[in-house]
């Protein structure tokens, strides 16, 4: 796969089957068949599926490793912690532009926006729900994605003024107690030794 024009058609074919056929729905062997490669290629480049959807959809980092650091701390820390990794994000000038245009051409597919939330509940979702205990694990997470979700929505795709033209600083104010009333009580995994 040194060859750049491999390279570039891997990471094309990749794209437009996480656009298609969603985040969780797209596998790296469909990926390899299509491209006319050994799926050990994709692993031995791109690390991960996580890894080749960053790279196709032209991302410097992986989101989901952003969570990951931002839920390394006190649960307390975790609502401001996670607002801020999404906000950097977003808001930087590189990567904010490719995730607004992957959400609207995902929502521009038949089955709506399928890639972007299967992206969304693999990324932010599971990885919240996995930090978690007891019963209401997903129910708490799923709320949380919820006030992302629609964060996101509304500052970033439709760039409503009353999200849109505040600070950083100002929505992790506003928005932290609606991420943080859905982590009252809950109890977190004990690190594995």
């Amino acid at each position: 796969m040194g060859n750049p024009d491999t390279r570039a058609q891997i990471l094309g074919i990749a794209r437009d089957r996480f656009l298609s056929g969603g985040y969780a729905g797209t596998s790296m062997r469909a990926i390899a068949r299509d491209a006319g490669v050994d799926v050990a290629l994709l692993s031995y480049h791109f690390s991960s599926k996580q890894g080749l959807f960053a790279a196709s959809m032209e991302l410097p980092v992986r989101p989901g490793d952003l969570i990951e650091e931002a839920l390394d701390a006190p649960i307390d820390q975790w609502p401001a912690r996670i607002l801020r990794t999404v906000l950097r994000a977003w808001d930087d000038p590189t990567i904010g532009p490719v995730l607004v245009q992957t959400v609207l051409a995902s929502a521009a597919q038949q089955e709506g926006p399928v890639g972007f939330v299967e992206f969304l509940q693999t990324e932010l979702l599971d990885r919240i729900k996995g930090k978690l205990v007891g019963r209401d694990a997903e129910a708490r997470a799923t709320g949380i994605l919820m006030t992302i979700a629609g964060l996101l929505m509304t500052r970033y795709v439709l760039k409503a003024p009353a999200m849109a033209d505040l600070s950083s600083e100002q929505v992790v104010r506003i928005a932290s107690p609606g991420i943080a009333i859905h982590l009252r009580g809950a109890r977190v995994q004990k690190p594995a030794r």
